[in-house]
């Protein structure tokens, strides 16, 4: 039962998050924003989410998660509920920070109670929170469009609400759970970054999360310049997103069964390919098919990435080491978020994606290095 009430509620945060996404063209051009401003707005999230998981993911490890959970379901909701009435780019910016705060926060407190005493079985569990998180994030356009015909701020309240009524139904169970404790410090967090196993799961989450960045910032921009519809729109991202749905929990057990490594692998091989030919897409379907092979990609690659890290940590650090992880990622999807639609306004798709491609590879050439340092757990 508090399996299922975690990944419902991982899925209501993300869906807070993911709502906004099919109305931010309309945003910023209802507002006026500059490409930097729906930049920062996309950002916020990114950066509050970094921010909270980075210090206070060691409460979390040294057993104080009954605090760090009601925050979360109290910033979820506050923040989809303000972006529902933000008019100016400093309230669209503290909303979606607030949102950030909610998704983060649940995200740790979430795998620490899964994980529980023994991260054996977590890469399957770790993959199901994967999966209701990104399920809830391509629901989010699909609440949009559903709801928006009502008006601008009801997909904002319906989720908003929904949060508040399932979420401390969640809280409590997850505060019951037994979970491995360790007095954790900031000093484990360099510790882990010697590991060589973390280190490939943090090239990983550069790669992955900068695409994310650049995805979620101008995604709705690019399929309107190719002449899309809200409703299309939200059939891209959930095209793009199908693959997250179902595929994580099976490369999570399959990352257990023959290594992380072996897994990601292929699946960052097929996701940098896919991250270049986005810039290539003359049409809205295009544009979807070649984000399902990239749902794939990253499905593979980010459980392998987290499987590495689960053999690092252990039940007792699952919440320090998934904080470095998300840290690392965040940090770079906000650089991607703030400077892609400058990119995109000023030079096109075809360099947006392309030069992301082309940084990507080299990422990758230093992560098939690091991988031979990896001794058999």
């Amino acid at each position: 039962m508090m399996n299922r009430l975690c990944y419902l509620t991982n899925f209501l945060m993300a869906a807070s998050l993911g709502v906004g996404f099919v109305f931010m063209d309309d945003v910023q051009k209802t507002h006026g924003l500059q490409d930097w401003e729906i930049g920062f707005v996309v950002a916020a999230g990114f950066v509050a989410a970094l921010i909270t998981q980075l210090i206070l993911a060691p409460f979390a490890d040294r057993g104080k998660i009954g605090v760090l959970a009601w925050t979360s379901i109290a910033a979820g909701v506050v923040g989809s509920i303000g972006f529902a009435y933000a008019d100016q780019t400093l309230t669209l910016i503290m909303s979606r920070g607030l949102v950030g705060i909610g998704l983060g926060l649940f995200s740790v407190t979430a795998r620490k109670a899964l994980i529980g005493l023994d991260v054996a079985g977590g890469g399957h569990k770790v993959g199901a929170l994967l999966s209701t998180g990104v399920g809830g994030f391509i629901s989010g356009p699909v609440i949009g469009v559903a709801f928006g015909r009502i008006s601008f701020a009801a997909p904002f309240l319906v989720v908003g609400f929904a949060i508040a009524l399932v979420g401390p139904i969640a809280v409590r169970r997850i505060v019951r759970e037994p979970i491995a404790t360790a007095e954790v410090d900031y000093s484990d967090v360099g510790r882990l970054l010697k590991r060589p196993r973390v280190q490939v799961a943090i090239l990983v989450q550069i790669i992955l999360f900068g695409f994310i960045g650049i995805f979620d910032s101008i995604i709705d921009r690019y399929l309107t310049d190719l002449g899309s519809s809200d409703v299309m729109t939200s059939l891209v991202i959930l095209s793009v997103g199908l693959p997250l749905l179902v595929l994580p929990t099976r490369f999570g057990s399959l990352s257990e069964r023959i290594g992380g490594t072996r897994v990601l692998l292929p699946g960052v091989f097929l996701a940098l390919i896919t991250m270049t030919l986005f810039g290539f897409a003359s049409t809205p379907v295009l544009l979807g098919v070649v984000g399902l092979f990239q749902g794939v990609g990253e499905s593979a690659t980010s459980m392998g990435a987290q499987v590495l890290v689960l053999e690092a940590t252990g039940a007792e650090r699952v919440a320090i080491g998934a904080a470095i992880l998300e840290t690392v990622g965040l940090g770079m999807a906000t650089v991607t978020a703030v400077l892609a639609p400058i990119v995109y306004g000023a030079q096109g798709e075809i360099w947006l994606f392309g030069g992301y491609g082309a940084l990507s590879a080299l990422i990758v050439a230093a992560l098939i290095v690091r991988i031979r340092s990896i001794k058999p757990a």
